[in-house]
């Protein structure tokens, strides 16, 4: 096969990964299985003492800060890293579409894990020269997770160490781990196998990642840690702000290591004496002084927390959809930090219902409600009512001097009744004596202007005669008094054929709905031309 243009290696990892996608044996399922049920905040993946993830968050407009992956706050991702992201997400949406993963969520995890492999030797075929590698998990200083892998991936046959970009521990990855470049291998330390296998995990047990409440879950249950989650959050937004700059894969930086103990490790090498003879021999120990006693450190004091709010962000999506008469329960969760990124307890924050054309309430039918911050600086709207009527509002958060908001747009329910009935043809109805009224009969059933679904109307017929127009039932019984079929999807109700009596004169079609709407509707039948 020929190209007409060159391929770069990442262009083939594509051609490989679109190729593997068509083929399911090539990089296996995408979505759980029914036995893959989503990973809770007891996983060992969600174990908070597995490693120590970068915390900072995007500080974009710090003075003098330039694009890259080694600059605290910025936006910059290695160009192997972007690409493996949004392979990753697309790969996914087409797969479980129903979990509306962004890609800018993918990126966040490895940017707090790795900030994406940067200084790590990073490859256009995902690979980095270095292996990323968290602590070893040995229950000392972190979690206790004896061997998994017989040290394939972490090089521990004894216990188990988080690895790669997006730090897996090797029982997680032997469960949720994905091929995303298509070598039909998968691994862990390749960012583009990595990032599927992160998306995968963050999408289990059918999570809708546009619901606050799965985006939280699914985060918890990757490093249980609400600082964690937070700044996840925070560099999720700021990508999907349009602040990703894509930067090149060798830019200068130091690698952030999850394992604080090989910080500034270095390599020492063992000595051998070598006689003249030239065979070696070990060297002769050196006298060893007699230690003398260590005076005792005095204690440092520790510094108070500081509980100075510096910033108030939702933790969520900035807009959800939802319908009418439902109660939205835990729906609104936002967080308040200080400028080191840690949660401030304690604070007092204002959750309002904006908005004139709504009637949505929280308990007590009150627009505002003051909730006071947790111990990690979150803060949880009560319960909400939607009410009764469609359309836009939003639920605006007030404290520490700054303010976010989330839009809610509201749709009809598809179980709400009509407060309006409306006959849709303007000629009036008129029949001969026994002959059928021409035409169909449709009426619209209508809620704030919206097709109302749930609506049920019943028909009378009625006038000053005995003998007045009717329906005719399933035997051929003429009928006066009928239950119409429910409304159609655009809230149309078509009536049965209607047929004239013996009797010329004026008589009335009424149509009323359980909750008292009624549409009178008149008939006129007449005597036959002669």
């Amino acid at each position: 096969m020929k190209f007409a243009t060159p391929l770069t290696r990442r262009g083939l990892c594509g051609v490989a990964l679109a190729a593997s996608l068509s083929t399911a044996a090539a990089a296996g399922p995408l979505t759980a299985s029914a036995g893959q049920a989503a990973p809770g905040q007891n996983s060992a993946q969600a174990a908070p003492s597995r490693g120590v993830p970068n915390l900072s968050l995007p500080d974009l407009w710090k003075p003098g800060a330039q694009p890259g992956p080694s600059a605290a706050g910025d936006a910059g991702i290695p160009a192997t890293a972007l690409d493996a992201y949004k392979k990753a997400a697309e790969a996914v949406a087409g797969s479980q579409p129903g979990c509306h993963i962004p890609w800018e969520l993918v990126a966040g995890i490895g940017r707090v894990e790795s900030v994406h492999a940067s200084g790590y030797g990073l490859r256009e075929d995902g690979s980095t020269a270095t292996p990323i590698r968290g602590p070893r998990l040995d229950g000392k200083q972190f979690a206790l997770i004896r061997d998994t892998d017989g040290g394939r991936w972490d090089g521990d046959t004894e216990y188990d160490r988080a690895v790669g970009p997006t730090q897996f521990i090797p029982s997680t990855w032997a469960v949720w781990g994905a091929d995303g470049n298509g070598d039909g291998a998968k691994d862990p330390n390749n960012i583009y196998d990595a990032a599927l296998g992160t998306a995968r995990y963050l999408c289990a047990g059918d999570r809708d990642l546009n619901h606050p409440a799965d985006l939280d879950k699914a985060i918890l249950s990757y490093n249980n840690s609400r600082e964690y989650v937070n700044a996840v959050l925070q560099w999720m937004r700021t990508y999907q702000g349009g602040h990703a700059t894509a930067i090149p894969d060798d830019t200068p930086a130091t690698p952030y290591r999850p394992d604080p103990g090989a910080r500034g490790a270095s390599v020492t090498s063992s000595a051998k004496a070598v006689a003249g003879d030239g065979t070696s021999r070990p060297p002769t120990p050196a006298p060893r002084p007699e230690p003398k006693p260590e005076p005792k450190p005095e204690p440092k004091p520790v510094p108070a927390p500081d509980l100075t709010p510096a910033r108030l962000d939702v933790l969520g999506p900035d807009r959800v959809g939802a319908e009418t008469g439902q109660v939205l329960g835990d729906p609104f969760r936002v967080w308040v930090g200080n400028r080191s990124g840690q949660g401030v307890p304690r604070q007092d924050v204002v959750f309002e219902i904006v908005g004139d054309g709504t009637d949505a309430r929280f308990p007590g039918g009150t627009r505002n409600v003051t909730v006071r911050t947790d111990g990690h600086g979150v803060a949880v709207a009560p319960p909400l009512h939607t009410g009764d009527r469609p359309g836009t509002f939003a639920v605006r958060a007030r404290g520490a001097g700054r303010e976010a908001g989330v839009q809610v747009a509201l749709r009809l329910s598809p179980t709400a009744t009509a407060d309006s009935l409306r006959m849709l043809e303007e000629k009036p109805l008129q029949a001969v004596v026994g002959g059928e009224f021409p035409g169909e009969a449709r009426i619209e059933a209508t809620r704030y202007g919206q097709a109302a679904l749930g609506t049920r109307v019943t028909a009378t017929l009625t006038g000053e005669g005995e003998d007045a127009p009717y329906f005719t039932a399933a035997d051929g019984i003429p009928v006066r008094t009928l239950a119409l079929p429910a409304p159609a999807s655009d809230g149309v109700v078509t009536l049965p054929a209607l047929r004239a009596g013996r009797t010329p004169g004026a008589y009335v079609l009424r149509l009323t709905t359980p909750e008292g709407v009624t549409l009178d509707v008149p008939l006129t039948v007449m005597t036959a031309a002669s």
